[in-house]
C-alpha cells in the first residue's frame, strides 16, 4: 500500500482514497504525500515565475540594445552622407567657379572687341551715335552676365543658401565727353519662407507669455489632433502650442491628483525626482509595484522604475535618459514635454483615463 501511494501523482485520486480508507497510518502517508505534491507543484510554479520575470526583463534589455545599435547605424549613416555631399559640394563648386572664370574672361574679350570696333566707327564717321549704341547694348549685356551668373549660382548650392552678386562696367561716350559706368544686382537663392512658424519656434516663445495669454477652452474637443480626457463634444481648444501645454499639463495634474509627494505645476521642476512619472504610470498600472514605498530621495531608482514600467506595461520608448534626469535639477522642459506627450497618446484611451472636469468660471 505504501509503494502504490508513492507512485500516485494525481491529487484526486489521493483525496478519493483518503475518504474511502479508515486506517490510522494509510491516511497519514496519504496526507504526507498530498504534502509532497503539493511543495512540488508550488516549487514549480516559483520556477516558472521567475522565469518569466528574466524573460521581460531579457526582453526590454534587448529592445534597449536594438535601440542603441539602431542609433548607431543611422548616425554612423548620417555622418556619411554629410561627408559625401560636402566633398561632391566641394568639387561642383570648384568646377563652377572655374567656369565662371573663363566665362568672365570670354566676356572681357567680347566687350574689348566691341569697344575697338565702336572706336574704328566713331574714327570714321566721326559721331557719337554708334558709341551710344554699344553703351546701351553694353548695359543690357551686363543685365544678362548677372542673371547668368545668378542662376548658375544658384544651382550649385542649397536650397537655403542666398546672396547677391553686382556686375559694374564702364564705357567711354564721345558724344558726352566722359566715362559711363553701369551697374547691375542680382539677388540668387531661396527666399526665407513666409508662413507660420514652426513648432521649435512656437515652443521657444512659450515661456515669454504670461499665464493667462492663452487658456485652451475646456470640454471634450481636440488639440492638435487629440482629445482632453477622452471625453466626446463639439467645442475644440484653442490649437496654438502654450494651449496645448497647459491642457497636457492639467491632464497630468488630474492623472497624478491622489498621489503623496507629487504636486505638477510645470514641465520641468516638478519631474525632477521621478515621483512624477511614477504617478503618472502607476495610475494606469496600480498592480505593477507598490507606490507607497517609493522615497523621493531616491531619484535615479524612481527615473529607473518609471521608465521600465512605461516601457513594459504601455510599450512608451524611454525618450529620456536616466543618468541626464540625475544631473538636472531643472530638467529641459521641452524633453519633458514630448515624452509625456507619449504617455497621454498611449494612454488616453485607457479605462483610467480621468475624464477632465472644466474649472467654474
Amino acid at each position: 500500500m505504501s509503494a502504490k501511494i508513492q507512485e500516485i501523482e494525481d491529487e484526486e485520486e489521493l483525496h478519493k482514497m483518503l475518504n474511502t480508507t479508515d486506517n490510522f497510518e494509510d491516511r497519514k502517508m496519504i496526507r504526507a504525500r498530498l504534502k509532497e505534491l503539493r511543495e512540488k507543484a508550488r516549487e514549480e510554479w516559483e520556477r516558472g515565475r521567475k522565469e518569466r520575470e528574466a524573460a521581460a526583463v531579457d526582453v526590454v534589455k534587448l529592445r534597449q540594445q536594438r535601440a542603441e545599435e539602431d542609433k548607431k547605424r543611422k548616425m554612423q549613416s548620417f555622418q556619411t552622407r554629410a561627408e559625401t555631399a560636402g566633398k561632391d559640394l566641394e568639387d561642383k563648386y570648384l568646377v563652377q567657379t572655374q567656369k565662371d572664370l573663363k566665362d568672365r574672361q570670354q566676356f572681357a574679350a567680347d566687350e574689348k572687341q566691341k569697344k575697338l570696333e565702336a572706336y574704328k566707327q566713331i574714327a570714321k564717321t566721326g559721331s557719337g551715335v554708334s558709341e551710344s549704341r554699344v553703351t546701351t547694348s553694353k548695359q543690357s549685356t551686363t543685365d544678362d552676365v548677372a542673371n547668368n551668373l545668378a542662376n548658375k549660382l544658384q544651382q550649385v548650392t542649397s536650397p537655403y543658401t542666398s546672396g547677391k552678386i553686382t556686375v559694374r562696367t564702364e564705357s567711354w561716350n564721345s558724344q558726352e565727353g566722359m566715362v559711363k559706368k553701369t551697374e547691375t544686382t542680382q539677388r540668387w537663392g531661396a527666399n526665407k519662407p513666409a508662413g507660420p512658424k514652426s513648432a521649435m519656434a512656437a515652443f521657444k516663445q512659450m515661456d515669454a507669455l504670461s499665464p493667462g495669454a492663452a487658456k485652451p477652452k475646456w470640454g471634450g474637443g481636440s488639440a492638435g489632433g487629440a482629445t482632453a480626457g477622452g471625453g466626446g463634444g463639439g467645442s475644440k481648444v484653442v490649437r496654438n502650442p502654450s494651449a496645448i501645454k497647459q491642457m497636457l499639463l492639467d491632464w497630468c495634474k488630474a492623472m497624478t491628483a491622489e498621489y503623496e509627494n507629487v504636486q505638477i505645476t510645470n514641465f520641468s521642476s516638478s519631474w525632477n525626482n521621478g515621483m512624477a512619472f511614477c504617478a503618472l504610470i502607476h495610475h494606469f498600472y496600480p498592480d505593477s509595484f507598490d507606490f507607497s514605498t517609493l522615497d523621493p530621495k531616491q531619484r535615479r531608482k524612481n527615473f529607473e522604475l518609471a521608465f521600465d514600467t512605461a516601457e513594459k506595461c504601455a510599450d512608451i520608448a524611454p525618450l529620456l535618459d536616466v543618468e541626464d534626469m540625475v544631473k538636472m535639477k531643472n530638467p529641459d522642459w521641452k524633453c519633458v514635454f514630448t515624452y509625456v506627450q507619449s504617455f497621454y497618446r498611449h494612454l488616453r484611451t485607457h479605462p483610467n483615463c480621468k475624464q477632465i472636469v472644466p474649472p467654474s468660471q
